[in-house]
């Protein structure tokens, strides 16, 4: 979402070149244009609401500018004409999601870690019995496997290393990386608040 702008500059540039001649060059770029702001307008939205910075619950200052993104985005999307008869579109626009980050302080978000982690486990696992050509014995040996995994001696050594990873380090190196990942936020931040502000 970053180089929106950019990416359809290009595109635009590369439609103009081969396009057949129905369409001007200022409506090819008018058009990419739209598009390109509707994603910097997007962008904003979804990242104010999936993660507030200042606490809890969000500032006056956070509701106002989801506002703003919000209704500058419906008014932008019908002008485009893009279809409105989803439901993500109604929960978007139609100010249910103003009123979740207003009552709730934001939607949750919910990390896929943990179940591409168990899906990788599974496939292993089936991985491991498909020599077994019956079905019932190898469901058997696969959910045998996972129970010996939840051992109270298994989970022991599993909490163990848990405490071990997540020791301070406060090395450089972890530092800097700390220090590059706060100023690249407070970038993306300060761009798309300059979108809505635009």
């Amino acid at each position: 979402m970053d180089k929106a702008d950019q990416l359809f500059l290009q595109f635009a540039t590369v439609t103009n070149e081969k396009k057949v001649p129905t369409m001007s060059d200022e409506e090819i770029n008018s058009k990419c244009a739209q598009f390109a702001r509707m994603l910097g307008l997007l962008d904003a939205i979804w990242s104010n609401v999936r993660g507030i910075d200042g606490g809890l619950l969000p500032t006056e200052a956070q509701i106002e500018h989801l506002q703003n993104a919000t209704r500058e985005g419906k008014t932008l999307w019908k002008q485009m004409e893009l279809g409105t008869a989803q439901p993500k579109w109604h929960m978007s626009f139609d100010g249910h999601l103003v009123q979740q980050v207003i009552k709730y302080g934001g939607l949750a978000d919910k990390a896929d870690n943990t179940i591409e982690f168990q899906h990788q486990i599974l496939m292993k696992l089936w991985d491991r019995y498909r020599d077994i050509t019956s079905y019932e014995r190898r469901e058997t040996c696969i959910r045998r496997e996972l129970r010996r995994r939840k051992s109270p001696e298994i989970q022991s050594h599993i909490d163990f290393w848990e405490v071990a990873k997540k020791a301070i380090n406060t090395s450089k190196r972890s530092q800097d990386a700390a220090d590059r990942k706060h100023n690249q936020r407070e970038a993306k931040r300060v761009k798309r608040e300059a979108v809505v502000n635009d």
